[in-house]
């Protein structure tokens, strides 16, 4: 049966076209070159020349000629890049979680937009245009990475590739066929973090958890030295604290606090609180830091870490910066005697804070 006059049709674009069957409706009227006035049209869908598409096309047609609302759909080759596709997805997938578990966790987003950076060589690519090495490249470029970088990566582009083939940008999603790989590194019990990832850590310093971790970093402090650190010993102004633990050389030591940190121990410092880091205004375990600072930011990140390697990498760091023998221990209470009056404070300060801030 033909359609009313108004009513639109539906045409076929013909070959080379991946959604050929289009659906059209008049919009007003136009001049062709001989100057006759002949109806202009405006395309509200595209299909794919399969039963389903067509019966697809035929629905929106009455959809529209109903009054019902029909969204604005994209030109057949306006194809979003990989990077604009994988926005919209998590965007979308933090939406549902939202509405399954009430809330969409910070480190969620941070860890999916951490893999999306790590895609980098393909944001800017048609996702229709992506192929199999572009990804594969990607895959091999991580292989070093732990293995929950890896696992956010292939989560991100598996997914990121299914919305896309059921937005009918693509057709087939290649993900599953791309290999991912790690290399187990050798069991140790410590190990420093690599530059990479303390720079990665300075990328999140929005986080307050991570501006905790860059402060135990920047002071080489063990875990109970920072949550043993009362504020009556936190020396703002003259950017030092006094404190430590476990050896005679240790305890009471002038820890300088770097320029780079003074921000985040400013932000910590409560006149109200016994200590530096609490909750409640009481000080913090160790398990409860650990399940609600250290692991939350080495999950968001992909990096697996103990709180003690943050001591190793202050050492790390200060060896490559050439910091002075003497200074290093006595900032990492290695040696030397512990603090017993002000002119020992005097007379130390301003070489530990010149060598602290050499990292």
């Amino acid at each position: 049966m033909k359609n009313p006059p108004g009513y639109g049709s539906i045409v076929d674009l013909g070959k080379n076209r991946r959604r050929p069957i289009a659906v059209r409706v008049p919009n007003g009227t136009k001049f062709n070159r001989q100057g006759k006035e002949i109806i202009s049209y405006k395309y509200i869908g595209y299909f794919e020349r399969t039963s389903e598409g067509k019966k697809a096309a035929k629905v929106l047609l009455a959809q529209y000629n109903s009054g019902a609302p029909v969204e604005a759909v994209k030109k057949v080759n306006d194809c979003p890049t990989f990077k604009e596709m994988a926005d919209e997805w998590l965007k979308k997938h933090l939406e549902r979680t939202a509405i399954k578990n009430g809330k969409a966790s910070a480190q969620l987003k941070h860890s999916y937009q951490a893999a999306i950076l790590k895609c980098s060589p393909i944001h800017g690519k048609k996702i229709d245009r992506i192929k199999f090495q572009d990804v594969q490249d990607i895959a091999d470029s991580i292989s070093e990475m732990s293995d929950s970088t890896v696992r956010n990566v292939k989560i991100v582009l598996f997914d990121t590739f299914d919305y896309a083939r059921k937005q009918k940008y693509i057709t087939e999603n290649f993900i599953n066929d791309v290999e991912f790989m790690y290399k187990k590194k050798e069991s140790k019990i410590h190990s420093s973090f690599e530059r990479n990832e303390v720079e990665l850590l300075w990328e999140h310093t929005d986080d307050a958890n991570i501006q905790i971790i860059l402060v135990m970093i920047y002071t080489g402090m063990r875990i109970e030295e920072l949550l043993s650190m009362r504020t009556e010993n936190v020396h703002i102004d003259e950017q030092y604290m006094v404190g430590g633990v476990k050896t005679s050389a240790g305890k009471n030591r002038i820890i300088p606090i770097a320029d780079k940190i003074l921000p985040f121990v400013k932000k910590l410092y409560s006149a109200d609180s016994t200590y530096l880091l609490s909750r409640n205004r009481k000080r913090m375990s160790r398990v409860l830091f650990v399940n609600t600072v250290w692991d939350p930011v080495m999950e968001m990140l992909g990096m697996k870490h103990l709180p003690h390697d943050t001591r190793y990498t202050c050492a790390s760091m200060m060896d490559r910066a050439g910091v002075n023998e003497n200074c290093k221990k006595k900032i990492l209470g290695h040696a030397g005697d512990g603090v017993t009056n002000k002119v020992y404070v005097e007379k130390d300060l301003k070489d530990l804070t010149e060598a602290i801030n050499m990292i």
